[in-house]
């Protein structure tokens, strides 16, 4: 009777390891590391938990979309969106305020505010560059500056006259998104050093750029802090 139980115990033992080995491999090929490889599910996310969960709300099938996009510079616009209903002729229209971002050949787009390109008619969409705990994006605009412009002694080479001017002139905008709470924030070094308070080697790294290294070195060191600092999403 004894080495019935035995046995019987040592099955029990041996099954639960079983299902515990079986939730493991489950659970690690379930979700995988965050890397600039990365593909995501292409869709519309209506909501940053949906973008961080990889799972649009509609897949590009379910809708109408008037869409421009350009790889190159990681930009889409998006002039409307509309539900297909099936057996209906006419589609719901989403609003475009209401989302969150989009996913094209498996890169990722996050909705850019209105006021920051100041283009009503269309909603915009940049492309996260850099995907991983702090993901990068960024998007140009022009913009109207007062330009300094001299005119020259053609027989000194010396300015004579100077006065300023109306140009348009292009700015980059750099931007972070933390992946695992949703915030974004300009890409500078004062809120870089913010969001990499958990890394105290490269903040202090950072803390020790001259200011003239800044604009060479600080991408640089977002990639070592994303290759340190790994997060998960879903396949």
């Amino acid at each position: 009777m004894r080495k019935i139980f035995v046995n019987v115990l040592l099955l029990f033992v041996v099954n639960a390891a079983a299902f515990a080995q079986t939730d493991t491999v489950f659970t690690q090929t379930d979700t995988v590391y965050l890397s600039k490889n990365f593909k995501f599910h292409d869709g519309v996310f209506l909501t940053f938990e949906e973008f961080k969960n990889n799972t649009p709300t509609y897949n590009w099938d379910d809708v109408v979309v008037g869409i421009y996009s350009n790889p190159q510079n990681f930009i889409a616009q998006i002039h409307f969106l509309k539900i297909k209903k099936e057996g209906e002729e006419e589609m719901e229209e989403i609003n475009l305020d209401e989302v969150w971002g989009i996913s094209l050949d498996g890169i990722p787009y996050a909705r850019l505010p209105k006021e920051a390109l100041n283009k009503e008619e269309v909603t915009v969409f940049a492309g996260l560059r850099l995907r991983g705990k702090i993901c990068y994006y960024e998007y140009e605009e022009y913009v109207m500056r007062k330009i300094s412009m001299s005119a020259y002694n053609p027989n000194t080479g010396k300015p004579f006259r100077t006065m300023a001017v109306d140009r348009k002139v292009k700015v980059i905008h750099q931007n972070m998104l933390h992946f695992e709470t949703g915030e974004t924030a300009v890409f500078s070094i004062e809120n870089f050093k913010k969001w990499i308070l958990d890394d105290e080697k490269l903040l202090k790294s950072v803390e020790d750029l001259k200011p003239n290294q800044v604009d060479q070195k600080l991408f640089k060191c977002l990639l070592i802090y994303d290759d340190r600092n790994l997060v998960k999403v879903s396949k």
